[in-house]
């Protein structure tokens, strides 16, 4: 009996894997949002090229996905297919992973595969290609699981795999991981306090000094400024916050213009029940004094988890990405009523109806539509081949919220632009939200940010207090590089960037609507 029931607990594992890969995999090839879709390829690329993020590219999301993604570029070789790849394969692991913990919280298996379903339907395939927010949000969600392991099991190694996930959740985006590794930490050190398990500290001990000494060891071999990192992935970010807190005229956007009743009670409805359904069984269950101190760490987890993306949200300009949450919470809260309550069948088959209808709900809004991509009122059967523009993007069905009727004209626009970058034998350097010339053109084309929306988010303007650090960076691009020509590719406006660079005049050339050139001289 144990034989078969481990053969079927197999039997859906693979089938989750399996699952989670190919839902991601196919959504991911459909259409395209280039400032989003494209933002780890070069990246990506210019990490094999020996170039790397805070050193030589500027910066201000995590680079794990970038080092994840020239890993896959070397694995997999340089293709489209490795991005899409890189992001499947990290869907498969969280839906595999929570399918495993449900198990041993002993969910029935068909729950905990329906749940994991559901999970794996809703988290990566909203954007299908690596994301730094969902990375973080991903790898965040895997340390809150390994946590629940090792209460759920006592396991002591778990602990020293708990700072090795935080890291590299926080070191994909500082944001939501931030808010969730200082839940995290409260809530290992509630659990040693309240269960007297001062032992186990020594295991996460170990994980960060594990952590500390491999970043140590890295940044020296690649001889990466320490203070680089500081001031591009702390203190830059850090003055977005404030402006978008504080809403002054620096802000991309303002909180307090996001604090509505539609952006935070109606637009996340059903992860507000969930937080209310939880809150009202765990203050029931004090009342009682019934409540194990295992399941109220638990239950206050899932109760700020819930809180702290819902605010993360509030304070970006991204699309919605945490509907995944709503099964991850259904099926913590469907553990805690089979184990407190008796009578509850009902409430479970309203339950697995209210996941059911989210899911099918959030997958025709985000994936089936891709609503992430802002191509929610574009026809995606108007597309063309990507192999149309190069081999390297096989498979992908090309069409973007820019050439939404035209995409054809994107296609000649670009291979015009990829064309002439290629004749230009000068050292040079393209600006572009087409973040893809160097993995395309196979050579190193000095990128030298990741981003460059003028809005005091990507890289900071002259009315930042970081302003003089980024133009001693940009300039040091050009001068160690020798750059004498400098190519713009569609939004990026080359006026944006003369202040960085005072000492130099420029001969510019238009080659097409969306490409110019610009010769660099002293003046």
């Amino acid at each position: 009996m144990q034989k078969k029931l481990f053969n079927i607990n197999n039997l859906l594992l693979i089938l989750i894997i399996i699952f989670s890969f190919y839902i991601n995999y196919y959504y991911a090839n459909i259409g395209v949002f280039p400032i989003d879709t494209f933002a780890f390829f070069d990246t990506g690329y210019n990490i094999l090229l020996d170039r790397h993020p805070f050193k030589d590219i500027w910066v201000t999301t995590g680079p794990m996905v970038d080092y994840l993604q020239a890993f896959f570029f070397k694995v997999f070789g340089l293709s489209w297919n490795s991005y899409v790849v890189h992001a499947s394969i990290l869907n498969a692991i969280i839906s595999a992973f929570l399918f495993y913990i449900l198990n041993k919280f002993n969910l029935n298996k068909y729950l905990s595969f329906f749940y994991s379903v559901c999970f794996a339907t809703l988290c990566y395939p909203v954007s299908g290609t690596p994301f730094a927010y969902i990375h973080s949000y991903v790898l965040s969600i895997l340390s809150i699981l390994i946590f629940f392991y090792a209460i759920k099991l006592d396991s002591k190694l778990s602990f020293f795999f708990i700072p090795i996930v935080m890291f590299a959740s926080f070191f994909s985006m500082q944001n939501p991981s931030t808010y969730i590794n200082i839940i995290l930490i409260i809530s290992i050190l509630s659990y040693v306090i309240a269960f007297k398990r001062f032992e186990i500290l020594k295991f996460f001990l170990y994980g960060c000094l594990f952590v500390f000494f491999s970043i140590f060891i890295f940044l020296n071999l690649k001889q990466i400024p320490i203070g680089n990192i500081i001031q591009q992935y702390f203190l830059f970010p850090l003055t977005m916050a404030e402006n978008r807190v504080s809403g002054n005229e620096m802000a991309h956007i303002s909180f307090a213009d996001r604090l509505t009743f539609r952006n935070v009670i109606g637009h996340f409805k059903f992860i507000n029940l969930f937080i209310l359904f939880f809150i009202i069984t765990t203050f029931y269950e004090i009342k009682r004094k019934k409540i194990l101190k295992e399941d109220l760490i638990i239950n206050l987890i899932l109760i700020f988890l819930s809180i702290s993306l819902i605010f993360n949200q509030l304070i970006t300009s991204n699309q919605t990405y945490i509907f995944s949450i709503i099964p991850f919470l259904g099926a913590f809260f469907h553990i805690y009523l089979n184990k407190k309550f008796s009578n509850t069948k009902k409430f479970e088959i309203f339950l697995t109806i209210l996941i059911i209808f989210c899911t099918v709900k959030y997958h025709n809004e985000y994936n089936v539509k891709r609503k992430f991509m802002d191509l929610q009122n574009v026809n995606l059967k108007n597309y063309f081949d990507g192999s149309k523009l190069d081999k390297k993007f096989n498979n992908l069905k090309w069409v973007s919220p820019h050439y939404a009727n035209n995409p054809n004209k994107e296609l000649d626009l670009l291979k015009d632009a990829a064309e002439k970058v290629a004749q230009i034998k000068t050292k040079k350097m393209v600006m572009t939200h087409h973040q893809f010339f160097s993995f395309l053109l196979e050579e190193s084309l000095y990128i030298p940010n990741r981003w460059y929306t003028h809005d005091n988010n990507s890289y900071p303007l002259k009315n930042n207090k970081y302003f003089e650090f980024y133009k001693v960076h940009f300039q040091n691009n050009i001068k160690k590089n020798n750059i004498k020509t400098i190519i713009t590719i569609g939004d990026p406006i080359f006026e944006n960037y003369k202040i960085y660079l005072q000492g130099y005049c420029f001969d510019e050339k238009k080659i097409n609507e969306i490409t110019k050139v610009y010769n660099l001289n002293s003046c």
